[in-house]
């Protein structure tokens, strides 16, 4: 649930909202049947009035207040009508026959009638977004009554962005972006503040301000959480990884090569240590981190019996310098200095050895009764075509430029399995690998980069948009209206 989710670009329906004056014409037109520009005021006065024929807006209030409490339909996934208009207006005007302050001849006026339709278009339309997991649908779909209120009430609701009735919808959606599940506490306790607006809601909507302050809270508080394990779950991957990284690279190092049993504490433990550190510490792009790779190169070379006298030359002049470097990185670790010492005697003391056991008068004539080494011929003999394979990085550059950090998806978890709603955490470079994490922040799935490219490309993962629901819903709407 991290902020950064709501880096994705606003919905194309959305962008029908940037002219305020033509969403208000379209809503006045729509609710007040009006044409743009003219006066609705008289319009206003007979939804307030109601009169012989039609409710008036107060009693309808009183009714709506009522019905906010046992009035709570439920989303069922899968089900194309979860919203009846007729069915709803029934249930109201049965809720103000019960009152006893109205009777069941009269209807409600079109004003009246025109707005429940347009707030049910807006919950239709958040029912359809796929942004929304199924478990907030729900949820949000409890507070369709007091929102109808609010519309009556209050006429800011279409044209402040930060209206706190649109603003509690908002937060739910961005609080629950992960949850799927109605069981979980964090859904529950979100629950628990919906039924607390739905229980003292009537017309003042500080009601709305005191449920967006609880949700805030507890955003803040979930968001700490998730924060703190998130941290630590990267910290385990990054560790894990780094430990795999450092393997390789010594045993790419050391395949196939002569390492005297001295220098092997050396290498295995205290260099690979180091490494270990360095990619932890400041990443494999580094220059530390690919500087310990190239002395880790000429450390083992170093070691290895001298077949040339280009070698021996090598050696001859680089020893003291290169044992002298060595000491240098080691030292600034938390690596015990005795033990450095100690290894760095056994790392001078093998290059005198190497140096000494080789007549250097006889070194050619030694070369030559040698079998020639593989890695020579390799190197001199005709290339042979490779297949070509696409790098780590080049991999994770044909992921689309949405699939960042901190962006929740849903991800394919196999077949016959539901999907996951997931927030990407981690990107391992050297491999091409993503690593998703749930609201908890702990790790649940990992993909590589060209697999989950797939997956998006043929609809089975997708990325989950972490905008204003009520925005994207009302520019539905809107756009919808004016075609």
């Amino acid at each position: 649930m991290q902020e950064e989710a709501s880096t994705i670009e606003p919905p194309v329906e959305s962008s029908v909202l940037k002219d305020p004056e033509h969403v208000k014409n379209v809503i006045n037109r729509f609710i007040n049947g009006e044409s743009e520009g003219s006066d609705n005021r008289a319009s206003m006065a007979q939804a307030a009035s109601g009169g012989k024929q039609f409710h008036d807006r107060r009693d309808i209030i009183k009714a709506l207040t009522q019905l906010q409490l046992s009035y709570k339909p439920e989303y069922t996934p899968g089900e194309e009508i979860n919203i009846n208009n007729d069915d709803f207006k029934r249930a109201l005007l049965n809720s103000m026959a019960k009152i006893g302050n109205a009777s069941i001849t009269k209807s409600l006026n079109e004003i009246d009638g025109k707005t429940i339709d347009f707030i049910e278009m807006i919950f239709g339309a958040f029912l359809r977004d796929q942004n929304i997991s199924d478990a907030m649908k729900s949820l949000l779909l409890s507070l369709q009554v007091p929102l109808i209120k609010v519309a009556m009430l209050d006429k800011k609701l279409f044209s402040q962005e930060k209206h706190p009735a649109r603003y509690v919808l908002d937060t739910i959606a961005h609080i629950g972006i992960g949850i799927d599940d109605k069981e979980s506490t964090l859904y529950k306790t979100m629950e628990l503040i919906a039924d607390q607006l739905l229980n003292n809601f009537d017309q003042n909507i500080a009601s709305f301000n005191n449920a967006l302050n609880a949700l805030s809270r507890l955003r803040t508080i979930e968001q700490k959480k998730h924060d703190q394990k998130e941290a630590e779950t990267q910290k385990q991957i990054i560790k894990e990884h780094a430990r795999q990284l450092v393997l390789s690279k010594l045993q790419q190092q050391t395949k196939n090569k002569d390492i005297p049993n001295a220098i092997k504490p050396l290498i295995l433990k205290q260099w690979s240590t180091l490494m270990f550190y360095h990619y932890v510490k400041e990443g494999s792009d580094s220059e530390q981190w690919n500087e310990a790779i190239e002395l880790l190169k000429q450390l083992v070379q170093s070691v290895q019996p001298i077949k040339s006298k280009d070698q021996w030359n090598w050696l001859s002049n680089n020893a003291t310098s290169l044992v002298e470097k060595i000491k240098e990185q080691l030292y600034a670790t938390q690596l015990d200095k005795d033990s450095v010492d100690t290894s760095i005697q056994m790392l001078a003391k093998a290059h005198q050895q190497r140096l000494s056991e080789i007549n250097f008068d006889d070194i050619e004539e030694a070369i030559l009764d040698e079998e020639p080494d593989l890695d020579d011929i390799i190197d001199e003999g005709p290339e042979i075509e490779q297949p070509q394979t696409a790098s780590p990085r080049e991999q994770l550059a044909r992921l689309p430029g949405e699939v960042k950090q901190g962006v929740w998806f849903e991800v394919f978890n196999g077949e016959e399995r539901a999907v996951r709603r997931l927030k990407l955490s981690v990107l391992l470079f050297e491999e091409a690998k993503l690593i998703f994490v749930d609201r908890v922040g702990d790790k649940v799935l990992e993909k590589d980069a060209l697999t989950f490219k797939d997956e998006l490309d043929n609809g089975q993962s997708r990325i989950i948009a972490d905008h204003s629901v009520f925005n994207h819903a009302l520019g539905q709407v809107i756009a919808s209206l004016s075609a």
